[in-house]
């Protein structure tokens, strides 16, 4: 028989006709040094076991994770933080802090309405008559409020005198707060009683009278009053902690009550209570009179405003208000009085937007008097406080 051609060609090692072992070891030899191997003992020959690779770690999908979570989770309470994954964490966190907040506002609201009810109870019926209604939303249209510092004479057992007569204007249209201050002894004629300061409206009419009386000079509508007892005034002052008032010019030795004298130096001044009464009450030698004293309590109004709403004590704002507000006499409603709150801290105060009616100091009938000698300068000066710029 003729030999059988076979499509392939028998390997056979150099070196004789051994075959088997001997030849596959030749051929493991050849693969290694043509792959680069290591075809050492131990590497891969029969009877010693190649060793396995150490096991990459392998990241669970979403899937697998979530299914963890949920194994981890099972018959747990609603409330307990075990398998919790960051969602959870977030929702838990965030529902903590809304809860948070619902009670300080409640709590804080409580503290606010109990005052403003103990202060709208202190404004008389004929006020609420002699106040113009609201154009609109106190957050959305400019508002006037009349705020009045009142004293009474030595042995009066009630208020008696307006020394600060000022108007406020909130107006969320421009973004500002202005001030308009009218000296306590501008001359006004009184009906029933003649030539009078304008303060003496409130000793023979009160806070309806005075109302009156401060639109008839004016012609501005008053929407809300706030009267403020000087008794009052210091406590009402260390409610918030103090405020902090920048003193333009120093003041020196300017005679005060009971044959006292008071002191202020120029720049920055933290005061107390006490302090910030004899700052506003001051008017006679270095203290500048009516109009000196009118602006330092302009300063002091815009102080307290910005202790009560500074921002680094906001958490304090609803009761540093309520302590504010037991001072007051004033028709300002609770909501109301949160808008205003909002507003003062909003809204730019600027030092252009403090005004004062001009006038000149006379003596008459040996009763000294502030009266109005240039009528079309406080026109310009009431149109620029009503006005948008």
């Amino acid at each position: 028989m003729s030999r059988t051609t076979k499509p392939y060609r028998r390997f056979r090692a150099r070196g004789g006709e051994s075959s088997g072992e001997d030849g596959l070891d030749a051929l493991r030899a050849l693969t290694a040094r043509e792959t680069g191997a290591d075809a050492s003992p131990g590497n891969g020959r029969p009877g010693e076991p190649t060793p396995d690779p150490a096991p990459v770690p392998r990241r669970p999908g979403r899937l697998e994770r979530e299914q963890r979570r949920a194994l981890s989770r099972e018959g747990r309470s609603r409330w307990s933080l075990r398998g919790l994954g960051p969602g959870g964490w977030i929702a838990r966190g965030l529902v903590l802090v809304l809860v948070g907040f619902a009670v300080w506002a409640v709590f804080g609201y409580i503290a606010l309405n109990g005052a403003v009810s103990e202060a709208n109870g202190k404004i008389t019926k004929s006020a609420h008559a002699a106040l113009d209604p609201p154009p609109g939303g106190m957050l959305g249209t400019p508002t006037n409020t009349l705020l009045l510092g009142v004293d009474a004479r030595k042995g009066a057992t009630r208020s008696k005198r307006a020394d600060t007569i000022l108007i406020m204007r909130t107006d969320p249209d421009s973004g500002r707060i202005k001030y308009l201050s009218i000296p306590r002894d501008w001359r006004i004629e009184l009906p029933g009683y003649g030539t009078q300061k304008l303060n003496s409206a409130f000793t023979f009419f009160g806070q309806a009278g005075m109302i009156r009386a401060v639109k008839g000079v004016t012609g501005i509508p008053i929407h809300h009053v706030m009267v403020i007892k000087f008794s009052g005034f210091p406590k009402m002052v260390d409610a918030v902690g103090g405020i902090t008032v920048n003193n333009p010019t120093a003041l020196v030795d300017c005679p005060y009550e009971a044959g006292s004298t008071v002191s202020f130096p120029a720049g920055k001044l933290e005061m107390d209570g006490a302090r910030a009464l004899e700052y506003s009450r001051a008017r006679y030698g270095d203290c500048g009179g009516d109009f000196g004293r009118a602006l330092r309590q302009q300063a002091v109004v815009a102080g307290l405003k910005s202790k009560v709403v500074a921002m680094s004590q906001l958490w304090r704002a609803p009761w540093r208000g309520a302590g504010v507000v037991r001072a007051l006499q004033t028709d300002i409603g609770t909501i109301d009085m949160v808008k205003m709150g909002w507003l003062q801290a909003r809204l730019e105060q600027r030092k252009s937007d403090r005004t004062l009616l001009t006038g000149e100091p006379q003596l008459i009938d040996q009763v000294s008097y502030v009266v109005q000698t240039d009528p079309d300068l406080n026109e310009r000066e009431i149109a620029k406080f009503m006005g948008p710029g």
